[in-house]
Formats: structure tokens, sequence, C-alpha cells
């Protein structure tokens, strides 16, 4: 099949069933089975076709065949549960802080973009912290501009996917936003020795925060937030409660979000008994944060998304006799009840085995069944 005749009628009732696998999951009761989860993106598809990232995201007309073939190969090899893509977008990359704030940008071969720090220390931060409204912002009229392209493209290639429209760029929440501007060990050595500083250079990321995400979440009550939080990973739970978990609650109020979705890369574990508190309703732990930790202080409270690393599956080949072990001891310990996805935490990198993780996708589907019918001996 030409990529651009992939349809996506031909697999509503796929979708379906794969949604409602979730939906009962994250209401915390069992499904039919555990569901299965990755998230995959452009980057991962370039490296599957032996493209290079940096040329992937400096042309609109490349994003919109690599992402169109990824599609479709989720749909009819991965078939995880969540492979129930809709739409098809322009991605600028993660230079979202760079597009706000105006700071340089590098794009080194073989991989994506990268933001060049702005300042030198936390004074520098606050006196040159400074964003322009949406509608203003020059920077994001030319990344809309290619987006542009994207949808043109589409068109004349008569592609059936739906295309969405890009209005604005989502930042990460002030932690990380800082963290992508300031050299991170510039900010957490800020949180000890000037405080108030931070909270105000953190205060100025909450702002652009809000001016940049309301032109596409919309008004409260909205569906969901979702926070892609990685540097929170690399701080104690007290210094999280004190810088960070506020604005999550900042968020929670203005947004009053059905759901609310924190994603992170790197270990989490300090934080788990703190998360809840904080309002997370739904979380990916990351990949090296340890699945047991998450269970004893979230199980029920909030809906896992986890358990795997990337690194259980790189080189090429079928998935290895002890990432199996690994899959099937993450469904015994967290599966009964509902409430988890079996998934690789934090994003699926290039180099992860497209083959591995379609043999992980069919594991669950023939051992994730409740009642579960996995043996300690089988986990070992």
């Amino acid at each position: 099949m030409n990529w651009a005749d992939f349809e996506l009628e031909k697999w509503r009732a796929d979708i379906k069933s794969r949604e409602q696998r979730m939906r009962i999951a994250a209401a915390f009761k069992e499904a039919d089975r555990i569901p299965s989860a990755f998230s995959i993106g452009g980057s991962y598809y370039c490296g599957m076709y032996g493209l290079d990232i940096r040329d992937y995201y400096a042309n609109p007309e490349m994003q919109l065949e690599v992402q169109m073939k990824g599609i479709q190969w989720e749909y009819t090899e991965l078939r995880a549960d969540s492979c129930t893509k809709q739409s098809i977008g322009y991605e600028c990359g993660p230079i979202q802080e760079a597009v706000v704030f105006g700071a340089t940008i590098e794009r080194p071969a073989g991989t994506s973009p990268r933001i060049v720090h702005m300042f030198a220390n936390i004074d520098e931060a606050l006196a040159g912290l400074k964003f322009p409204p949406v509608g203003q912002n020059e920077r994001l009229k030319k990344e809309k501009g290619k987006a542009l392209v994207f949808q043109e493209t589409a068109r004349k290639a008569g592609v059936k996917m739906p295309v969405d429209l890009m209005q604005t760029v989502a930042i990460h929440p002030p932690l990380s936003c800082l963290c992508a501007l300031l050299d991170p060990a510039e900010v957490y050595s800020a949180m000890f020795e000037e405080p108030e500083k931070l909270k105000k250079a953190l205060d100025i990321c909450f702002q652009a925060y809000i001016e940049y995400t309301d032109p596409w979440i919309g008004k409260a009550p909205v569906e969901g937030v979702y926070l892609a939080d990685d540097n929170c990973c690399f701080i104690s739970a007290d210094s999280f409660r004190e810088f960070e978990m506020p604005y999550y609650r900042k968020l929670s109020e203005y947004y009053r979000p059905k759901e609310f979705h924190l994603h992170t890369d790197g270990p989490s574990d300090q934080l788990f008994p703190v998360l809840p508190e904080a309002g997370i309703t739904n979380m990916d732990i990351g990949g090296f944060s340890k699945l047991a930790n998450a269970v004893t202080h979230m199980k029920g409270k909030v809906y896992l998304h986890g358990g795997l690393n990337c690194k259980d599956f790189y080189g090429d080949g079928p998935m290895p006799p002890e990432t199996r072990q690994k899959a099937l001891a993450a469904m015994r310990l967290a599966g009964p009840g509902g409430g988890f996805q079996l998934a690789i935490g934090g994003e699926t990198y290039v180099g992860t085995s497209p083959q591995g993780i379609c043999d992980m996708a069919r594991l669950v589907e023939e051992r994730g069944k409740y009642p579960l019918e996995i043996s300690e001996k089988e986990t070992l």
C-alpha cells in the first residue's frame, strides 16, 4: 500500500477496542487484558527508515512521508493499544522554549535540534526572561509557515489522514522550561543559594506556559493537561514540593482537567509519594524508575505507564529472553486491579528494536489476559 492511501476508516473497530481497553484500565478496573503502549514519534520512524533526524525536522515535506509510513506500520505491524493516532501534523522538534524566548538553536547531524542555553546564572535569567504574546511572535510565525507547507504537501499527495493546524508551541512546565534556557546545574544550585530569585524566574516561565498553552488547550474545564517535566526527576521531593508542585496545582486550578498527565524520562522514585498530592492522575513513570516503587506509592491513585526501558530492546532482532521475563514480572506486579499500561517508560528512542517491541505487544496480548496467570518462576 502506498503511504498516501492509508485510511483510518478500515481501523475504526481496532481504535474503538484499544481506546475502550485503556479507558477501563484508567478507571482502575480490569479490562480483557493489560494494555500495551509506546510513546513513538517522527524521530523513531527516521531510525526505522535510515533517515537523518536533522533532515526530518528541517523538511516538512519529508515529515509527511515519514509520519504516514510510521503510522501505517503502527497500525499494521506494532498493533499496540497506543496505536490510535488519528491525525498528523508538522513537528518543530524540542525547541519550543527557543521559539518562545528567542534562544539560539543548534541542528547537529544525526539527532534532534537542541536549544543553546541563553543565560549563565539566575540573575541573567531574571533580567532576560522575556517573551512576546503568541500573536506577535515572529519565530512562531515561521514555524506556522512550515506547518502550512506540511498541510499543503498533504493535500497535494491526497493524504486521507486529518492534518492538525499549528496554533502555538507547547513549552515545558516551569522547572523544565527554565532548565532549557539555563544550565540545569545553575537551576538546582539556586534552589539552595537563591531560592526567591529562582521562584521569580519560575513565575515568568509559568506565565509563558499559560500564554502559549491557552490557544490549543482551550478554557476550563478541559479534557486533559499533559506535562513533560524531565528535570523534576533530578530534584528531591522537598524541592519538588517547594519549587514545582505549586505550579502543578495552579495549572490544575486554572484548567480543571479531567485528567492530569505527567511524563518523565529519568528516575522519579523519590517523587512517587508526592505526585498524587500534586493532582497527577496519569503518569509515564520513566524508563529508569522502579515499577515496584510506583506501585507502592501510586497504585490505585495514578494510572501507571511503564515498567520497561529502551535499553531492554536496543539492537536488532526479537525481544531478548531477559526482557520477556522483565515484562512478565511487570505485568504480575502492577497488572492486578487495572490502572496499569505495560510500556517503555519515557520516549521510545531510536535504536529500540522494532521487532522487539512488536514481540512485546504480542506477549501482552497472550499473557496479559485477565485473570492473570503468570507464575513467579517465569519472572526470575
